[in-house]
């Protein structure tokens, strides 16, 4: 059962949505997303649970999805977390990689570790977003931090080139400028 210790609800996840994606999504999906809907899980707000059938409209034009690929979380710096049928992939854009979960990762042991300060570092290379966030806020729900330039582009990671901006625009601009993010290994591995 997906429990989170602090969560900042943002909306409501239609019960079609939930009814269309429960039988593609990992156990306690459903579940989740009946009890907190849309919103951003932690006290920084930097993971986010999303709705995931406008995950899959917005990112329709910047990833090819297959038909089993469920978006369900983002992060602060333009990261997407998705289910497809048998792992969690994580593509972190801003670095051009594409990491995935061993096959059995579920979804509470995810959901575990998306609260967990060193983790959300080590594995999902949080900073310097804390820093950006201490400057100008949480950035809203479908919004994240960028980089300017872009990192695929030579800008330098750190917080005085975060801007706050459109998630899913910012992932398309991304994608159009630096292509897909490519396959490099696993994520949470030594976590399992």
């Amino acid at each position: 059962m997906v429990e989170f210790r602090a969560f900042t609800p943002s909306t409501a996840i239609p019960p079609e949505t939930i009814a269309e994606f429960a039988d593609r999504a990992p156990a306690g999906a459903a579940q989740m997303w009946r009890q907190y809907g849309a919103g951003a899980v932690g006290d920084d707000g930097f993971v986010r649970v999303i709705d995931p059938a406008r995950g899959r409209q917005m990112l329709a034009g910047s990833l090819p999805l297959p038909e089993s690929a469920v978006p369900m979380f983002t992060t602060g710096l333009g990261d997407v977390l998705m289910w497809t049928g048998s792992m969690f992939l994580l593509f972190t854009f801003r670095w051009g990689t594409l990491r995935f979960t061993p096959e059995g990762f579920t979804l509470d042991e995810l959901t575990a570790l998306l609260e967990d300060e060193p983790t959300l570092d080590r594995e999902l290379q949080r900073q310097p977003y804390p820093a950006a966030v201490a400057r100008d806020g949480v950035p809203a729900h479908e919004e994240c931090f960028g980089f300017v330039p872009l990192l695929a582009l030579g800008g330098p990671n750190e917080a005085s080139n975060l801007q706050r901006m459109g998630l899913y625009e910012h992932i398309a601009l991304i994608t159009q400028m630096a292509g897909s993010p490519k396959p490099v290994g696993f994520l949470f591995a030594g976590d399992k």
